[in-house]
């Protein structure tokens, strides 16, 4: 069965790869090729995920990982390609992991110059806990381009050979 969402996927990861490859002459253009590799990255990793959705025959375009989980999971079914994803994104360690909160890290704003020393004695945002930030460079985007290019290489081979 022909899978539409194929050629999305190695679009974007080519996509990713020149932008994450191209020369620069400034910093901000330097942090534009990495945000726009980024983009494709996630393009390419959503194209994965529909991809598999329909090689699993689910029939719809995952808005992320978790819904193409419940869906078997209601289904009464189950996928190892779907449990390596899961096993990766509980990781925090891992390349998806990471690649996952530089994505949700590029999408929230910075907070705003006047919002600073507003808000009396309460702890400043910045100091609270949360997820470590990802520096995007070159290496880290050529980095997790690699490791998305081998999953989906190899989770390819393996639905085609069930």
């Amino acid at each position: 069965m022909s899978n539409p969402y194929t050629g999305l996927v190695t679009s974007a990861l080519r996509k990713s790869q020149l932008l994450a490859t191209s020369s620069f002459d400034s910093a901000i253009q330097r942090m534009a090729l990495e945000e726009g590799a980024l983009l494709q990255l996630w393009k390419a990793y959503r194209a994965f995920l529909a991809e598999l959705s329909h090689q699993l025959q689910l029939g719809f375009e995952p808005e992320s990982l978790q819904v193409i989980v419940d869906s078997l999971h209601s289904q009464g079914k189950a996928s190892l390609e779907v449990r390596e994803l899961q096993l990766l994104v509980s990781e925090p360690g891992s390349w998806l992991s990471e690649f996952l909160r530089a994505w949700h890290q590029l999408l929230r704003l910075p907070p705003l110059a006047e919002d600073k020393g507003q808000g009396g004695n309460l702890i400043p945002a910045h100091n609270v806990a949360g997820p470590v930030a990802v520096d995007l460079s070159f290496e880290v985007l050529l980095k997790w381009h690699a490791a998305l290019s081998e999953l989906v290489r190899r989770q390819r081979t393996n639905l085609e050979e069930c």
